[in-house]
Parts: C-alpha cells; sequence; structure tokens
C-alpha cells in the first residue's frame, strides 16, 4: 500500500511537469515535435513509472526492430500495461483512446502535443468521419498505431476475445500486423488493481503479420488465427 501511494503521488508531479514541457515544446514548435515528444514523454513516464513501482522490463525483439509503420496488438491484463507499452519507443505510434480522457487536464495536454486520437464511442457517425480524416493523416505521415484488441482488461490474466476494430484498421490503412506479447504484468498488478508488486515483466516483439491478402470478410478467421497465438503465449493452447 505505501509503495502504492508513492506510485501514485510520482506520477502525479511526472504528468504535470510532463504536461508543462510537452505543451512549451508544442508551442515552440508549432507543433512540429509531435512525435518526439510522443516518443521520449511516453518513454518517460513509462519507465519512471514502473521503477517506482519496482518493476523492471525485459523487451525481446522476435525479428528486427520495429521501422516500418503497423498496427501493435498488445494483450491487456493489468493497470502496467500501458506504462509498458509506451515505453518501448515504436516508432511514431499512436493511440485510439476515448473522448473522456480529455477531461483530465494532464492527459488533454498529453494528448494535444503528441497527436492521440481521441474518440466519441458514443457518436457513431462523428467518429466513423473522425477515424476517417486520422487515418489519411496517419498514413501520410507513416505513423502507427497501437491497440489492445480485447476491449478492457481481463480480470483473471486470461485472453480474453478479440474485437475487429484493430483488423479494421489495419486493411483501411494498408498496414501490417505487429503482436505484442507481454508476459508476467497480471502476476505483479491483476487486473484494475494499483497494487504492486516489484518483479520483472518480458515484453515479446513478434514479427509482423502481412495483411495485404485481407479482406473484411476474412478478419473473424485472421482475428481468431492471432488470438491463437496470444492463446498459446499464454499458455491456453486448447482452449
Amino acid at each position: 500500500m505505501l509503495r502504492m501511494f508513492i506510485t501514485l503521488i510520482w506520477l502525479l508531479i511526472l504528468l504535470s511537469v510532463l504536461s508543462v514541457i510537452s505543451l512549451f515544446l508544442g508551442i515552440l514548435s508549432l507543433g512540429k515535435l509531435s512525435n518526439f515528444i510522443a516518443t521520449w514523454v511516453g518513454f518517460v513516464m513509462g519507465r519512471a513509472g514502473l521503477a517506482v513501482a519496482g518493476v523492471k522490463i525485459r523487451i525481446k525483439y522476435h525479428g528486427e526492430k520495429p521501422k516500418e509503420p503497423a498496427v501493435y496488438l498488445f494483450n491487456h491484463s493489468s493497470t502496467l500495461d500501458l506504462f509498458i507499452v509506451v515505453s518501448l519507443m515504436l516508432p511514431r505510434v499512436r493511440f485510439i483512446a476515448k473522448k473522456e480522457l480529455l477531461f483530465n487536464p494532464f492527459f488533454w495536454v498529453l494528448a494535444k502535443t503528441t497527436g492521440q486520437i481521441m474518440i466519441d464511442r458514443k457518436a457513431i457517425r462523428s467518429t466513423h468521419e473522425q477515424l476517417t480524416k486520422a487515418y489519411q493523416h496517419i498514413r501520410e505521415n507513416r505513423m502507427s498505431l497501437a491497440f489492445a484488441p480485447e476491449g478492457t482488461r481481463s480480470r483473471t490474466g486470461k485472453i480474453g476475445p478479440f474485437k475487429p476494430g484493430a483488423f479494421h484498421t489495419a486493411i483501411e490503412l494498408g498496414y501490417p500486423i505487429r503482436p505484442i506479447y507481454i508476459d508476467g504484468a497480471y502476476d505483479l498488478c491483476p487486473g484494475k488493481s494499483l497494487i504492486t508488486r516489484p518483479g520483472t515483466v518480458t515484453v515479446h516483439i513478434h514479427p509482423p503479420i502481412d495483411t495485404s491478402g485481407w479482406d473484411k470478410k476474412s478478419i473473424r478467421e485472421q482475428k481468431e488465427q492471432i488470438r491463437n497465438r496470444y492463446l498459446q503465449w499464454n499458455g491456453e493452447s486448447g482452449v
């Protein structure tokens, strides 16, 4: 409990400092440093948050390090996951997040200065228009996107059903899918818990999966094939 309290206070201070720095750099560069801010602010916030919580991170690349634009997928079973993913320094990566996060002034500044995609999930029509514009911007600037295909955190540590959104996005952008498997985060901080035990998390970044031959009719099949990989990595093969 003491570690959790210290971590929350530290993150609050860190968010306020990073927000001021991001705002300053954003204004000074007229928005041209959004990739720099997104990469380094995410790295500092992620690694600092993990360090205070007593969590070490080990990265294993199965294949080459990420260079080209992709749709990154990561399993989601812990509060630590976001800190882990933003600390990986994935090139030009952005997130699609719910608009409600903008009510937090720190998140508002960070989202605006780093070019995150904020959508109103309740307004289906406007969401589609927002995503269409966002996809065009992403392609033009060779950005990547990161998704938790389960949509929400698993409370059991098991891989949940995958939603189709990330797969539609990969087809829409013409991007490969690059799976990221986070091993050990649930054991240290399960589900939505804020209490974290010290330990080590291993992040496996797997080779990209070509989606050039996919269409919307094959999404369900492709989605299940990729989910089966996560089941195997998570020791749930045959489930």
